[in-house]
């Protein structure tokens, strides 16, 4: 569960994966990359875009910045 001054979020599955990796060292690329070693069998084209999608989401409601 991720808390913020609007409400909260659920965190499941690769959502839960993204926001682990956001730790203030990784760039989003990287954190791409560790997510496409991860889930090799998926699309990396769709994998980089539903982690650019899920980061801009949580900007908008300004739980992460980067």
């Amino acid at each position: 569960m991720l808390l913020f001054p609007e409400g909260a979020i659920r965190l499941q599955g690769t959502g839960r994966e993204i926001l682990e990796r956001c730790d203030g060292q990784r760039t989003v690329q990287e954190i791409v990359a560790e997510l496409q070693k991860l889930y090799s069998v998926g699309n990396p084209g769709q994998i980089q875009t539903e982690v650019g999608t899920f980061l801009e989401q949580l900007h908008r409601k300004r739980v992460v910045d980067f």
